[in-house]
């Protein structure tokens, strides 16, 4: 956001900043795709911390700012900015060499999110806009498909000479990007509870993990032991924000330890286990007469779903029935 607002913020200057500060505003844009790379890496790798080598990634900066530094600089505001190829020659290349950053930060960003969105099951027990990022992936995608319009645009410009009214210049699609991240990022919340020693994550294959694992049989059987006591008693799955990391809080168990009980002892994952005690809970409710006033969605509500069609969906895998087939058969 910051860097987002000191450029819009120099477009509204009645001066150019080249003339009083040679490099300019342009190079601090490259930032814009490792910060988003490190923002969603935040969000979606369990324990993610900036390090030292991640300095690296104001190389970029670095090198286009000395560049325009020793070289005549060309405002981007200029109205023969993109046009007059003798006069901005350097813009274009700087322009490019952009928006090349911006699609190989964009593409690793979206894979990072796609990986986080296959570990789901393993950690939290429902699908929900804050663990999946869905908006996350539609605001980078839009960012994209508006700078792709743009550059289409200059190249019809420059190859056909036929010219469109640019209604996604730079500064439009930075002021689009800025607005969509405050709508949606307002309401999003870390989703993974930060110690400062923490177990290995989640990160590697769970087999591969658990072959290097020195947890006994009998280890492996007390713990599921333990953690049926925990579920059957505790009842903790009624919570619909319930997680792998909650458990692991509550019976003080590592999360290596649990994740190797749950994943390999019962051969399913967190997401399968907790929904089927959250099914179990469901089919118990709705035969007992002090839930008769309850729809059946109402009562999955009380047992944890957060949604009406996971509910269904995870009822039929577990019963082969419907919720309301499945009621109409105890009659």
């Amino acid at each position: 956001m910051f860097v987002n607002a000191i450029f819009l913020g120099s477009e509204l200057l009645p001066f150019e900043v080249v003339d009083y500060f040679k490099p300019g505003i342009f190079p601090f844009l490259f930032l814009l795709g490792p910060l988003l790379y490190f923002y969603v890496s935040s969000l979606a790798i369990h324990n993610f911390q900036l390090k030292k080598q991640h300095l690296i990634h104001i190389l970029p900066l670095l090198l286009v700012g000395i560049h325009r530094s020793v070289t005549h600089p060309i405002s981007f505001s200029n109205p023969y900015g993109f046009e007059e190829y003798s006069l901005s020659g350097n813009n274009k290349i700087y322009y490019l060499l952009l928006l090349l950053s911006l699609f190989l930060y964009w593409f690793f960003a979206i894979r990072i999110i796609l990986s986080h969105r296959k570990k789901i099951p393993y950690y939290f027990s429902n699908y929900t806009p804050k663990n999946t990022f869905s908006w996350l992936i539609f605001v980078v995608i839009i960012f994209v498909l508006l700078f792709l319009a743009d550059f289409i645009l200059s190249l019809v410009f420059k190859i056909f000479s036929i010219r469109f009214v640019s209604i996604f210049p730079l500064t439009t699609n930075l002021t689009i990007f800025t607005f969509l991240m405050v709508y949606f990022g307002n309401n999003q919340s870390a989703i993974y509870k930060l110690k400062k020693n923490s177990e290995k994550s989640a990160e590697n294959d769970q087999s591969e993990k658990y072959k290097r694992s020195a947890l006994s049989d009998y280890k492996v059987e007390h713990i599921n032991q333990k953690v049926t006591d925990y579920l059957k008693t505790k009842k903790p799955y009624l919570d619909p924000d319930f997680n792998l990391q909650m458990m692991v809080d509550d019976l003080n168990i590592s999360r290596q330890n649990l994740s190797q009980v749950i994943n390999l002892g019962q051969k399913k994952n967190f997401y399968k286990l907790i929904n089927e005690y959250r099914i179990e809970e469901v089919k118990k409710m709705i035969v007992n007469a002090k839930y008769s006033h309850y729809s059946i969605l109402g009562i999955a509500f009380e047992c944890g779903f957060n949604s009406k069609t996971s509910f269904h969906r995870i009822f039929k895998e577990e019963t082969s029935q419907t919720p309301t087939e499945y009621k109409k058969s105890l009659n």
